[in-house]
């Protein structure tokens, strides 16, 4: 008797583990003032050992759900994006029923809140989850199929043969098109894949000029209040030694990060090939798949990264591949020669900021370039 129930468990704890892990099931928007459009995302992982299919969405009525990918391999992410039109102000919560092909049972989905007031001009921003300035052009990728509370639904829950690709003999939404702006100072959750990004810091003391400090906290503060809650965001130093002051803070959290670019101050010596080679072991530790992980080193250049730190960066990379851009700071010739070899060993961008003015930005486009779906 003991060994049935033994085998019992050990069963139920494998197919515990072989499923798809959602970050949030329950989504709370909380209280939203004033909207037209109400949008909700679920962050998705497949964990399994097999490649999983996002078969399909029952929701509420009136609710449309959609995906940045309907196919999972083991490893990847995906957004699960859920939008509806409020009829009127007040509490809400939306059903939605995901049917995979790793779970003979639908994943349930919810999104609530409450609605202040109700918008009744559409070109007016959207409220979307997350803290966002307007909504994007872009539209979107593939929808899930769904199907309303009123019609009749499919119960079997059949689980396809994963040698190949599902058959889904529903007719698929045509996806609306939003009619909106994309603002560029936005990441839109629909536009750009998630980041990993790691942002070497030089606070040498060759960095205590009366520009380069100032300017690389400016372009760093521009691009925290783009990153979103699905960006990952680590801040490193380096001196005479490499410090983490930052690891894997959530984008959303701009506030603490803010806080760590306002501390930053220049001081000793500058390591800085012992510093790109720390960071790249950290930035693969926060990998996401499928998603643009990067490492953005803001320096003048002054140290060399020799070929013996070249090799033992190719060797690292392996499947976990990251993205190595510099940021130089100052005119000297051999020190932007220097960066410029560096971002092309690690397959990344030369970025020279040399006035406040332009550039602010230079590092949001280098992270929405890396990152554009």
């Amino acid at each position: 008797m003991f060994n049935k129930i033994l085998v019992f468990f050990i069963f139920c704890s494998f197919f515990a583990k072989a499923q798809l892990q959602f970050k949030d099931q329950d989504t709370d928007l909380g209280t939203i003032a004033e909207t037209y459009e109400i949008k909700g995302d679920v962050l998705v992982t497949n964990n399994t050992e097999k490649k999983v299919f996002l078969m399909r969405a029952d929701a509420d009525k009136g609710v449309k759900v959609f995906t940045t990918k309907k196919t999972l391999l083991p490893g990847d992410t995906c957004l699960i994006i859920i939008s509806f039109l409020p009829e009127s102000a007040g509490k809400f919560k939306k059903k939605i029923n995901l049917i995979c092909s790793d779970n003979t049972k639908p994943y349930e989905l919810t999104v609530s809140g409450n609605l202040g007031k109700l918008k009744t001009d559409d070109k007016l921003a959207c409220f979307y989850f997350g803290n966002r300035k307007s909504s994007s052009i872009k539209t979107v990728t593939e929808p899930i199929v769904v199907k309303e509370n009123n019609t009749k639904k499919d119960n079997t829950n059949k689980i396809p043969d994963n040698s190949s690709a599902p058959k889904i003999d529903t007719v698929w939404e045509k996806p609306p098109v939003i009619l909106k702006e994309e603002s560029s100072t936005e990441l839109s959750v629909l536009g750009y894949k998630p980041n990993n990004i790691l942002f070497l810091v030089d606070v040498s003391s060759s960095m205590k000029d009366s520009l380069k400090l100032p300017l690389m906290k400016t372009a760093l503060h521009t691009l925290i209040d783009a990153v979103r809650e699905v960006d990952v965001i680590t801040f490193v130093t380096y001196a005479d030694s490499v410090k983490i002051i930052k690891e894997a803070v959530k984008g959303s959290d701009k506030k603490q990060l803010h806080a760590a670019v306002n501390a930053l101050k220049a001081k000793g010596l500058t390591k800085g090939n012992k510093a790109i080679l720390f960071s790249q072991q950290l930035a693969q530790k926060h990998f996401i798949a499928e998603g643009n992980n990067q490492i953005i080193m803001a320096t003048d250049g002054k140290f060399r990264f020799y070929s013996e730190d070249q090799k033992i960066w190719a060797e690292k990379q392996m499947d976990k591949k990251i993205v190595l851009s510099t940021v130089a700071f100052g005119n000297e010739r051999d020190a932007m020669k220097n960066l410029k070899e560096i971002a092309d060993i690690g397959e990344g961008s030369f970025i020279h900021i040399k006035k406040r003015h332009g550039s602010e930005g230079k590092l949001l486009d280098e992270v929405k370039a890396r990152s554009k779906r």
